[in-house]
């Protein structure tokens, strides 16, 4: 079995609000606690590792560009890194055993690559192991089913088979969407109504054959019936037959034929949208393509004249570097030897011009020749196809066309011949072909005319147009069959793939289940209700759905958390999911970072999550940030103090970023108070109470067994009559404190003058002084000198159980402890 992954060290430069470089070493103690009010840059800590993990390379809340209420990557640098020339950059270490591997991001510029070692440690992280307090409520209260479900699934490594169920999901959707539109048949109904003149609004095969039958053939002979709609009828073949004759007899088809075959030549419409004239055709198209190419040899040969030294172009490109704007410029012509002075330019700047106006005078002519040849080519095609249309027209002429054919025969001539003279005038055989079009035009619209509505040509129209129909209306119906089908079958595959992904699933949420529960009950209590993760009823067609159920009575039982729990149960849940599932599925990578995650808490509670943390975490490392004092204070109180290192931001520097100061107050954060002119009488007693509970730790004092919701709370009245008893029974007497009537340790208990300053006070002038607060914390500090080891000074002890005193914890001294003079330390 491979040894976990912890992080070994986290540096930030230039990231949030770290400025400066800021490094947090976790080889000795391996899990971090940070104080510090709101604004101070503590959770900046946990971006840095939200970041660095990030397959973005950005943090969510950010997003990956600046957006209606999201600012973008840009906010990930300090504002002044730029100025103050730092690359915002976050580093992290990562240790498995003995083997330690680090890495860095940049948090800055468009690419923010994820560096290999943040790959690794992701691998590990089947559940993200950042936990924030103020996104917790969100699993529980505005995560759909549908989003609570894939959360989990990816926790429990599930996201290939809800990727299946997703897709079989869509799929089935599409596919029975698809077989209910009837979309397809709505518009043949539009249609059949249509050609009908509305006698048939909606198709019925039997009345579209009688229809066809009554009011399209009938007219024309009663005896042609169709007995079925097909083009295999007897009825259509005849109907074919006489269509065919019908337009053979009146030449229709042959006039048709000359139409398309002089159209092909030359026609003139009139465009419907913009109503500009448009002449096409295979003369026209040949006639402009011989202008242009006679504009584009013209230019060509214009260009080729100012281009007449061509011959010094490989010269004039070689000479351009040398005499280049910002080059070195060379004392003598590189061709010549001729001094630059003596040249017919006399100087490199003339030399330039003239190099520079050759050289485009060259890509004038380059285009210029390109130009005639593309126009060469257009007028070649134009040509080939004029000459391959002419003899369709020439031959479809008759005798009574011959003057129109000798013209076109005497220009079919001029045109074979165009690659040796010019090309022939086009205007007389335009004009023949226009008039040739407008009598053509004339004669099959009379002819139509005079047939009137009932022939066979418009009767075969009318039965092709519903035949279409019905093959339309057809192949939708087997389209919609068939996708039924298929509908059927997919939705019995995906009910057995589903049952199988369901109990896998349902197994494992079982198994999260209970130690979710566990978590739940040790912060709420033990009379707390459990949590229900249940999967939807297996005759469910929408597996992909995670319920969060709760029988909150016995008349609401299975009911949504969010509207019967309080604000601190729900935080509950979501927090005792989120852990509850680190804890089982992070195995390879036990790592929690919480920020900020107990703003919805009493005290009790609070303590209670610092005892959690302690009891049932203690061997994973956790990162904790937070701006509540009080639980800062019951970490430190529960936590061993050999794995976690705690400490407090006492302030922000612009110029450099967060302050930090040791967990424990020291005398200079209450000498600076009192330089502010701010009371410090908090930060007193604190300093006394932690100097109370680590000499009482080290001398080894005997104290009450507390509850187990307080088991490492202390009040300082016990500790110092702990420590005093201690002193008593060792026969340690410490020296009075001047300006002090009665023994310190009793003035300690009681911390009299601290009150001043951090208690309320109901009677006038109850409020503490300054100079007061002066007074008792050098008193303090006078008591506090005594212990000290007589021999080597220093202030760390230990009392073995076989030992009546405490001894110096200097492996080298052991000196047995005595008091030493009162500020002799």
């Amino acid at each position: 079995m491979t040894d976990p992954y912890f992080f070994q060290s986290l540096g930030l430069t230039g990231f949030r609000a770290y400025l400066q470089p800021k490094t947090f070493d976790f080889s000795k103690k391996r899990c971090l606690a940070i104080f510090a009010p709101n604004g101070r840059g503590k959770s900046s800590v946990i971006d840095a590792l939200e970041f660095i993990l990030s397959k973005d390379g950005t943090l969510e809340r950010l997003g990956q560009r600046a957006i209606n209420n999201q600012a973008g990557p840009f906010a990930l640098a300090h504002n002044l890194a730029e100025e103050a020339k730092i690359s915002p950059t976050v580093t992290i270490g990562i240790v498995s055993g003995k083997d330690i591997t680090s890495g860095s991001r940049a948090a800055a510029g468009a690419k923010r690559p994820i560096p290999p070692v943040a790959t690794t440690i992701n691998a590990c992280f089947a559940v993200p192991p950042i936990i924030r307090g103020h996104a917790l409520r969100t699993f529980v209260e505005i995560h759909t089913a549908e989003q609570r479900y894939a959360d989990v699934a990816n926790w429990l490594q599930l996201g290939p088979l809800v990727d299946v169920q997703k897709n079989l999901r869509s799929l089935r959707t599409q596919i029975k969407t698809a077989a209910e539109d009837e979309t397809a048949l709505q518009r043949v109904d539009t249609q059949i109504a249509k050609e009908t003149s509305q006698a048939v609004k909606i198709w019925d095969a039997a009345m579209v054959l009688s229809h066809a039958n009554m009011v399209i053939l009938t007219p024309l002979d009663p005896a042609l019936v169709f007995s079925a709609l097909a083009t295999l009828d007897p009825a259509y073949v005849e109907l074919e037959v006489r269509a065919k004759a019908e337009e053979n007899k009146i030449g229709l088809a042959g006039l048709r034929q000359i139409r398309s075959a002089a159209a092909s030549l030359w026609l003139e419409t009139t465009d419907a949208d913009s109503g500009e004239t448009v002449v096409s055709g295979a003369v026209p198209t040949f006639d402009s393509a011989v202008t242009t190419l006679a504009t584009a040899e013209g230019k060509e040969a214009e260009e080729r004249d100012k281009a007449a030294g061509a011959v010094f172009q490989a010269l004039w490109k070689a000479a351009e570097p040398l005499f280049a704007e910002g080059a070195p410029i060379p004392e003598v012509c590189p061709v010549c030897l001729t001094p630059i002075a003596d040249t017919a330019a006399s100087s490199a700047e003339a030399i330039r011009d003239h190099v520079a106006k050759h050289l485009e005078e060259l890509a004038d002519y380059a285009a210029a020749k390109k130009m005639r040849d593309d126009a060469k080519t257009a007028a070649t095609n134009a040509h080939t196809q004029l000459v391959a249309s002419l003899p369709g027209l020439i031959g479809l002429l008759g005798d009574s066309d011959t003057a129109l054919k000798g013209e076109l025969v005497e220009y079919q001539a001029c045109v074979a011949v165009w690659a040796k003279s010019a090309a022939p005038a086009s205007d007389g055989i335009v004009a023949s072909i226009s008039k040739l079009l407008t009598t053509l035009d004339k004669a099959i619209s009379d002819i139509e005319a005079k047939q009137g509505d009932h022939t066979y040509l418009k009767t075969k129209a009318k039965i092709d147009r519903l035949l279409e129909l019905q093959g339309e209306r057809n192949l939708a119906l087997r389209t919609s069959e068939e996708l039924g089908k298929l509908s059927e079958a997919l939705t019995t595959q995906a009910a057995t793939i589903s049952a199988e992904i369901r109990k896998k699933v349902q197994a494992l949420l079982n198994k999260l289940q209970t130690p979710m529960n566990d978590i739940y009950k040790m912060i709420q209590g033990a009379g707390a209700k459990p949590i229900r993760l249940e999967l939807p009823g297996e005759d469910d067609s929408n597996q992909q759905r995670l319920n969060l159920l709760i029988d909150f009575a016995a008349n609401r039982t299975g009911v949504q958390p969010g509207g019967y729990l309080s604000d601190s149960q729900i935080h509950s849940v979501a927090l005792a999911l989120r852990m509850a599932a680190i804890k089982q599925f992070n195995a390879d990578a036990p790592i929690i970072a919480l920020d900020d995650i107990v703003t919805s808490y009493d005290a009790d509670h609070r303590r209670t999550i610092a005892g959690l943390i302690a009891t049932m975490f203690g061997d994973c490392q956790v990162l904790i940030t937070t701006h509540d004092e009080r639980f800062f204070n019951y970490l430190k109180d529960q936590l061993e103090a050999k794995t976690w290192h705690f400490t407090r931001i006492i302030s922000l520097d612009p110029a450099s970023g967060p302050r930090f100061a040791d967990h424990k107050v020291s005398d200079d954060m209450i000498e600076t108070r009192w330089a502010d002119g701010q009371s410090a009488a908090n930060e007193m007693r604190q300093a006394e109470e932690e100097w109370l509970l680590g000499i009482c730790r080290d001398f080894g004092v005997s104290v009450r067994i507390r509850p187990l919701e307080k088991a490492y709370s202390y009040e300082r009245s016990e500790l110092a009559s702990a420590l005093g008893g201690l002193l008593k029974d060792a026969k340690l007497e410490p020296a009075l404190v001047p300006g002090v009537n009665n023994r310190f340790l009793a003035s300690l208990a009681t911390g009299t003058i601290e009150n001043f300053g951090s208690h309320f006070q109901d009677v006038p002038y109850g409020d503490g002084s300054i100079g007061d607060e002066k007074a008792r914390w050098d008193e303090f500090k006078t008591f506090r000198s005594q212990f000290a080891c007589k021999k080597c000074s220093r202030t760390k002890f230990q009392r073995p159980l076989t030992l009546k005193k405490p001894v110096c914890a200097h492996g080298g001294c052991e000196t047995q402890f005595e008091f030493a003079a009162a500020g002799a330390a």
